[in-house]
């Protein structure tokens, strides 16, 4: 089959920016963070000076830091599984694509969704995490001499690392699409991706690559409030209580308002553009998509 880089992330951007509710299933995450980000934060400003208190302090943060990963994992599986089902509805002009419709219908496949999310998470993804974590105390350990020796290393794990999103995302239009278990839809999307390797490589690369610099153009102005209290502290200001409020808190609202928009937008893209490569390329661009209801939706934007 011919694979048309072009028309695919044509497609991807016009699912992108005409269904912007789509954008909401992917700030999910963003969102948690940043209540993840406050809550591990107002401690120091509200207790920093008590010492009677830093025992509750940890307790408290290790609670957040339990919730918040299960809030994170519920979430983000059931709003990627939404968002899956919108892509694949969109795509064949078939049911409704509204926020609360795609909330409803993803229900049903969000226990074989997470399944898929666990089974990758915990494999592939603990692989990952272990060997970032050894490069990590191994760099604190030589003074970052190890860091600069694993470069190449981790360069050429870069495009695996993208290959594991595709995986994710295959498997779970797989769940939806055809109608498979967790192990089954990891095994299909596995298979495929094994076979077009290089396809799902260069997609991959150059969503990436465009959502990086879209994001700088828009992260740059939204670090200039946290750019001001280095600036003042070398000026003698006595940057403390009032003074830490007047400069961190906006820059947090801003900070993490704009990350969450543009990682609505650039996860939507991303997932869209790696679903319909899967599509293409298994060829089920004129089946059907199983619906979680057999009553017919008219589709809306």
């Amino acid at each position: 089959m011919n694979f048309d880089y072009g028309n695919i992330l044509t497609r991807a951007f016009q699912i992108t920016w005409k269904h912007k509710s789509f954008w909401l299933f992917m700030m999910f995450p963003m969102l948690i963070a940043s209540i993840m980000f406050i809550a591990f934060a107002a401690p120091v400003f509200l207790f920093s000076e008590n010492d009677e208190m830093i025992g509750l302090v940890f307790a408290g943060w290790l609670a957040v830091l339990v919730l918040g990963s299960i809030a994170s994992l519920i979430f983000n599986t059931a709003g990627i599984t939404s968002l899956t089902l919108g892509i694949l509805r969109t795509e064949r002009g078939e049911g409704s694509t509204s926020f609360m419709d795609l909330v409803r219908d993803g229900f049903p496949y969000f226990g074989r969704a997470l399944g898929v999310v666990l089974i990758i998470q915990l494999s592939i993804g603990a692989v990952f995490t272990v060997f970032f974590l050894c490069i990590a105390l191994l760099s604190v350990v030589t003074m970052g001499f190890a860091s600069i020796c694993l470069q190449p290393v981790i360069i050429l794990l870069t495009p695996l690392s993208f290959l594991v999103v595709a995986v994710m995302d295959a498997a779970l239009v797989a769940v939806i699409d055809e109608d498979m278990g967790a192990w089954e839809s990891v095994k299909r999307a596995i298979q495929v991706i094994r076979e077009h390797v290089w396809k799902f490589i260069v997609i991959s690369l150059i969503v990436y690559f465009g959502s990086t610099i879209l994001t700088s153009f828009f992260i740059f102005p939204a670090m200039i409030p946290a750019m001001m209290g280095p600036v003042l502290m070398e000026s003698g200001v006595d940057v403390s209580g009032p003074m830490v409020a007047v400069i961190f808190v906006p820059f947090i609202c801003l900070f993490f308002g704009i990350m969450s928009l543009l990682t609505g937008v650039t996860g939507t893209f991303m997932t869209s553009a790696l679903a319909l490569s899967y599509l293409r390329l298994t060829r089920t661009a004129g089946s059907e998509v199983v619906f979680a209801s057999d009553e017919p939706k008219n589709a809306t934007s």
